[in-house]
């Protein structure tokens, strides 16, 4: 048998074989070639054309496998390669590379044009070939299986930030001058300019597992699981990783782990109709290669890092030659650095979490309902973090609600970041669902389910120095508290429904519904600038004063009762008055959706079409103040800025700018237009 599809950009084909007699072979390959145009302007942000960028993917995949039977026995061989090509490109229309340059107006509002300082050198190759063996035998009541899952990364990972040069200017005159308030410059140290972080991983796995039928009603599935992954390269060596922070940059995980499961299946009265069922065991996974990616390719000798930070008074010359940048600061009174240097831990462990769950399934004794219960919860053994080594607590200075400040141990560093692990973090869900089969046309369902997550971060950057500096603190950076998980989704309510409807000559209609209603995203309030030290305006959780005297604060642009207003207004926030609010600690507004779905089939003899109307957010529709999805931009509202003690360098908050809170345009939560909006969809399919 063969088969091929075309589909603009995807190619698939597939062969399948009788080798012999219970002996089959497929063969199937795809290939996806697809591209996007990324950019993320806003109101009073404007990205000009050549500032988006093109994301481009090229995934080519190659599967053989060999289903085998045995007697009793079957085993199933799977032999996969994948080969993937990304890389980020200009525009089409750019008629010649130009640095990043972000000018700030008078009216607050900013502009930024030129190559996106990410995306200037941004190339990742990935080759996979993984090789898996089963083989599964029937015995009495037990079906064994013994196995192994191997897999063969080989990675390519080119990135060189502000590879053309990046420039800040604090006004149009000083762009028009040629004068930038802030630079920064990423080249290789090497000979080879497009340096990158190039490695392989060798994931060895085996596995066994016994599903025992004890009794008619009652089965025991018993398993475990070994991986034991390989580096067989190296990044390079650092001696001012060792000197400075005791430790090494040329170190790779070294780390095995044993995963025993257990579950069970009882039907509590034999005939189906109602079970309880459930499991505990161990359960890990593999890290995002591009953490690990971070230790090759930011050693800090294989590449250069130079600029200097945002400074008013510095007036930095501005070249446009991507090929002619600066590689000494000039015109800069304060603020250069030089090389991040990236760690590992030497006893860093993949991530593992303790699982378990317990669900029961019923039928109920009304109209032939049945019902589902299920509790699921996890503790995590291992979880990544990350600790910026090349910050030390002052000691002798306080930040804002008392908590540290922090400074540089090596000045020539603008990081020291260590990739470690952590033990804190749990996460658990309850549900219980009813749902009616279809029956006599019609369908229903409806459930219930509440999800809490905790977690120190949450890993939503590929970068060390982001994924450190990201994390949302009430003081130590280095050691984030429990808090509540970006995903941590709470309460949710769905419900669903479809009837068929006979209309003439065998045509039928189906109409269906589904309705969402759910907690909003969870936020936190956060300074928006740097008031700890630590070298990151966007990771400082924000104090609430409980009167107009503590802490001895100024406020300018607004009082301290502008201020309380806010929080008042706000039934979550008012409970952190005289605190430093937690990440995370708050909701934004819940949100309802309804949509539904009308399909006509068509009566053809020889082959099967219908005509489908879909109506997404009907609830927007009947009412345009309704059915708004609302969120915090990452996580956060940073209205309230911090005055500090001096403009030229990081020092203790002293007050509060409460222009942004008390301005007429603001607006607390922004709206995700696309979801908010009512939209109707008219397709039709055909079924050969």
């Amino acid at each position: 048998e063969f088969s091929c599809t075309t589909n603009n950009d995807k190619v698939f084909g597939r062969l399948d074989f009788n080798l012999a007699r219970g002996h089959q072979l497929t063969v199937r390959h795809n290939f996806v070639n697809a591209l996007s145009d990324i950019g993320s302007p806003s109101a009073s942000f404007y990205k000009t054309p050549d500032n988006y960028y093109r994301f481009v993917d090229k995934t080519r995949s190659s599967v053989l496998q060999l289903n085998s039977a045995f007697g009793k026995g079957m085993n199933e061989l799977r032999v996969a390669y994948t080969t993937v090509r990304d890389h980020r490109e200009p525009q089409p229309f750019e008629s010649r590379p130009f640095p990043q340059v972000t000018v700030t107006l008078a009216t607050g509002a900013t502009i930024q044009s030129g190559r996106e300082q990410f995306s200037t050198a941004n190339e990742l190759d990935q080759d996979i070939l993984e090789l898996t063996d089963s083989y599964t035998v029937v015995k009495g009541g037990h079906t064994l299986t013994i196995g192994t899952s191997n897999q063969f990364f080989d990675f390519r990972n080119l990135f060189i930030r502000d590879n053309f040069g990046s420039y800040n200017f604090s006004s149009l005159a000083n762009f028009a001058a040629g004068v930038a308030q802030q630079y920064d410059y990423s080249f290789s140290a090497t000979g080879n300019p497009k340096q990158a972080a190039a490695f392989g991983v060798r994931q060895w796995s085996a596995y066994a597992g016994d599903q025992w039928r004890m009794r008619s009603n009652l089965t025991v599935t018993l398993g475990v699981r070994f991986d034991a992954p390989q580096f067989p390269d190296t990044p390079s060596a650092n001696p001012v990783a060792v000197n400075f922070f005791d430790h090494r940059t040329d170190i790779v995980p070294s780390t095995m782990l044993w995963s025993p499961r257990f579950g069970f299946n009882y039907d509590l009265r034999g005939d189906g109709n109602e079970q309880v069922r459930g499991g505990i065991g161990i359960f890990g996974g593999r890290p995002p290669y591009v953490w690990i990616s971070n230790q090759f390719g930011n050693t800090g000798v294989d590449f250069t890092r130079i600029g200097a930070t945002f400074n008013t008074a510095n007036r930095i010359p501005f070249v446009s030659d991507p090929g002619s940048q600066a590689k000494t600061v000039t015109g800069a009174s304060a603020g250069s650095f030089s090389n991040e240097i990236d760690m590992l831990d030497p006893d860093f462990k993949y991530p593992s979490v303790w699982r378990g769950n317990l669900g029961w399934d019923r039928k109920l004794p009304w109209w032939g309902l049945y019902g589902t219960a299920e509790f699921v919860a996890s503790r995590t053994i291992d979880d990544v973090k990350f600790q910026n080594y090349n910050y030390t607590n002052s000691v002798t200075l306080t930040g804002v609600g008392g908590r540290p400040f922090y400074i540089k141990r090596y000045a020539a560093l603008s990081d020291a970041i260590l990739l470690t692990n952590t033990h804190l973090g749990y996460n658990w869900s309850a549900s219980y669902e009813v749902r009616r089969p279809l029956k006599n046309g019609l369908y229903f369902s409806s459930g219930y389910s509440y999800t809490e997550a905790k977690s120190i971060l949450d890993g939503t950057s590929d970068q060390a120095a982001s994924t450190w500096g990201n994390v949302y603190t009430p003081g130590d950076p280095n050691n984030p508290p429990l808090a509540r998980s970006n995903f941590a989704t709470g309460h949710r309510i769905t419900a669903s429904a479809a009837y068929d409807i006979k209309l003439i000559r065998n045509t039928k209609a189906t109409i269906s519904m589904f309705y969402s209603g759910q907690s909003g995203r969870p936020y936190t309030l956060a300074f928006g600038r740097d008031v700890n030290g630590d070298g990151r305006g966007t990771n400082d959780l924000l104090y609430i004063p409980s009167s107009a005297t503590d802490g001895g604060f100024t406020y300018t642009g607004g009082t301290y009762n502008d201020l309380l207003t806010f929080v008042q207004s706000d039934g979550c926030l008012k409970d952190y008055v005289g605190q430093t609010i937690p990440r995370n600690a708050c909701r934004a507004p819940w949100t309802n959706t309804l949509d539904g779905r009308i399909a006509i089939a068509l009566p053809f003899k020889k082959l099967r079409a219908e005509i489908t109307l879909d109506a997404f957010n009907l609830i927007n529709l009947l009412d345009s103040k309704s059915g708004l999805f609302k969120y915090a931009s990452f996580n956060e509202i940073t209205v309230i800025q911090p005055v500090p003690t001096s403009v030229t360098a990081i020092a203790p908050l002293t007050g509060y700018n409460l222009s942004g809170l008390t301005s007429t345009t603001f607006t607390k939560f922004l709206r995700d237009d696309v979801r908010s909006r009512w939209q109707l969809q008219l397709g039709g399919r055909i079924s050969f």
